[in-house]
């Protein structure tokens, strides 16, 4: 699919106005339009590889270049962690920009690259990346997202005690997208399609686990169910993972976190 006209605008501005800055070395697309699912109403997710020299400058002037590729927007927000953010036109077209300093640039993170434009044929010597579109490959260690677990779980004791009832139930959310993390590390495969697809990422298995965890209103007795549903999930495919690709478990957190909750809750979550 080749989703629709303005997006297709903001694609052609990119390849046309975005090489003639020299501090620009690089243009590509990630998500949609790099593994051929776009639709009209996929985001369209425009990268630049930028000297290491200009980075503050792009860092302070991203919404410049977005609104230079998308025209006005009514919306510009960073997202946290990285280099640009997110833009919205006043008929809802979704163009996220974000730049990378050549330093730091490594073209193997994504699944999925359409090449706009490379300067010197380095950052894509074999050009476009083909999408492996979900297809299981090396399964890789999730650290971030193992440590995340067991810290939002633990967190679950200071909640229900508070009783904020309403923020246990947004912390299931939480707990099951760092299980999530953690399929996907089990299938080799790294998320780069962006939020709103997620089917074809995951094995018939783990959709079911997913859509098998226990729903929650706001009483603390369905909560505590539904993250002892994950945390047992988490526990068997974390350690298994663990002994897969050589590496370590953590295991006095985890066991400081199991026996902080029930302590106060008086029940086994694994």
């Amino acid at each position: 699919m080749t989703g629709d006209e303005r997006q297709q605008g903001v694609i052609a501005r990119a390849q046309e106005v975005l090489p003639a800055d020299e501090r620009v070395l690089g243009v590509y697309l990630i998500g949609s339009y790099a593994t051929g699912a776009a639709d009209r109403f996929s985001d369209v997710d425009v990268h630049l590889v930028v000297t290491d020299e200009s980075i503050a400058w792009f860092e302070e002037h991203w919404t410049d270049v977005l609104r230079e590729l998308a025209g006005a927007t009514v919306l510009t927000d960073v997202v946290p962690g990285l280099i640009g953010g997110l833009g919205i036109t006043e008929d809802w077209l979704h163009v996220d920009l974000f730049m990378h300093p050549l330093a730091s640039f490594d073209r193997l993170q994504y699944d999925g690259v359409r090449v706009l434009f490379d300067r010197d044929g380095t950052l894509f010597p074999d050009g476009d990346i083909a999408p492996k579109g979900g297809q299981a490959g090396e399964p890789y260690w999730p650290a971030t997202n193992v440590n995340l677990y067991f810290y939002f779980l633990g967190n679950l004791v200071t909640v229900l005690r508070r009783d904020e009832r309403i923020v246990g139930n947004q912390g299931i959310g939480a707990v099951r997208d760092q299980l999530i993390a953690l399929m996907l590390a089990e299938r080799g495969v790294r998320r780069t399609s962006g939020a709103k697809r997620l089917n074809a990422l995951l094995s018939d298995e783990q959709r079911a686990v997913l859509e098998a965890i226990p729903s929650a209103g706001t009483d603390p007795t369905d909560i505590i169910a539904a993250n002892q549903y994950v945390c047992r999930q988490f526990i068997a495919r974390g350690t298994a993972l663990a002994r897969l690709t050589g590496n370590p478990w953590p295991t006095e957190f985890v066991e400081a976190t199991l026996k902080h909750l029930r302590k106060h809750f008086d029940v086994d979550f694994t």
